[in-house]
């Protein structure tokens, strides 16, 4: 019975950890192309993503709904943007590598291309 128990306290804790790594991993990635540059956020329970960056003073731009609660924007190739998503019209900053304070002292996600 004592080794019943011990593989069953062992394999709860490995699905804790395995749990910890899966809400870990990023919501968001970046995917250069020659002219444009791929943005990705993963919400499953989003209704309406839009995003806005400075390559066009901030103008809003619906994402796409993809496949396994993953939305996608497409932009012009720019060396330099700073950026931020709408989630169901609440201001979102994903996991991003730079962060920059905008003009009213909120942070926005800051990328820069390594052209």
């Amino acid at each position: 019975m004592g080794g019943h128990f011990y593989l069953s306290r062992m394999w709860l804790t490995l699905i804790f950890f395995a749990s910890l790594i899966t809400a870990c991993t990023p919501k968001h990635s970046i995917q250069l192309h020659e002219d444009s540059i791929s943005l990705y956020y993963q919400n499953k329970e989003a209704e309406e993503v839009l995003f806005a960056s400075s390559i066009d003073q901030y103008r809003l731009h619906p994402a796409s709904r993809r496949a396994g609660g993953t939305w996608e924007v497409v932009v012009p190739r720019a060396r330099e943007f700073s950026y931020f998503y709408l989630v169901d019209k609440t201001l979102t900053i994903p996991d991003c590598q730079a962060k920059v304070l905008d003009d009213f002292g909120a942070k926005n996600c800051l990328f820069v291309s390594e052209m």
